[in-house]
């Protein structure tokens, strides 16, 4: 069985990520694999991203994946979305296979029959569209929410929920945003790892494609290969 790496951005998104390998494998009654994992500094990315120093965020998420390598990761997952930016840069750099968050998704979504995906998540994540391609390619067309809608889930996700902050509010903020994507399409793709942690099909009442699980749940198909 192989061992898995997480490269962990963002701390919250990262434990879903992690526990989630293991609760699937129990699910499949299975054995839980090895995992090693990495979390590199959060400042050094925050600032990457806000500057939009795409060449930085690469060396950064780079380095922790080839960390993660020399702890004897077969292949590595990057528990993070918006990390997906530069996903070329860091797989032509990395030492072992990287599992896409993109590509898992989008592979997820074909096997539900979507056709129309709404994309919830942070605005780096929204305006570079990384997950047009994979669902374009795959037939599927995607939905976003208008600016102002869009400003407040980025604030929500930034001051907040990747620190770990879950205002009663805030979700229902989120609550109402997700409701009114939902009107037009047939399922929302939950582009950011901590979305999870406040948004509930039962509570919104719509079709989630949950990232953070759809990834760990492909990187143990990966192990058990």
């Amino acid at each position: 069985m192989k061992t898995i790496g997480i490269c962990i951005p963002t701390i919250e998104g990262g434990v879903v990520c992690h526990q989630e390998i293991g609760r699937e494998a129990t699910r499949r009654g299975v054995a839980y694999p090895a995992i090693a994992t990495h979390t590199p500094l959060f400042e050094e990315i925050g600032r990457a991203v806000q500057t939009s120093d795409f060449n930085s965020l690469a060396a950064v998420l780079s380095d922790s994946i080839n960390r993660i390598a020399k702890a004897g990761a077969d292949v590595a997952i990057i528990s993070a979305n918006t990390m997906h930016i530069v996903f070329d840069e860091i797989a032509a750099q990395s030492q072992i296979p990287i599992l896409s968050i993109l590509e898992v998704t989008a592979e997820y979504c074909t096997k539900h029959g979507y056709q129309r995906v709404g994309v919830l998540g942070t605005t780096p994540t929204i305006t570079r569209r990384i997950f047009d391609a994979p669902l374009e390619k795959r037939g599927m067309t995607t939905v976003y929410l208008s600016q102002s809608d869009q400003d407040v889930v980025m604030d929500i996700i930034h001051n907040e929920l990747i620190r770990g902050i879950f205002l009663d509010p805030s979700r229902q903020q989120l609550e109402r945003i997700a409701k009114q994507l939902a009107t037009q399409c047939d399922a929302i793709i939950l582009g950011c790892t901590e979305l999870p942690l406040v948004l509930t099909e039962e509570s919104c009442q719509t079709k989630f494609v949950d990232t953070t699980r759809v990834l760990a749940h492909a990187a143990l198909d990966h192990a058990h290969e």
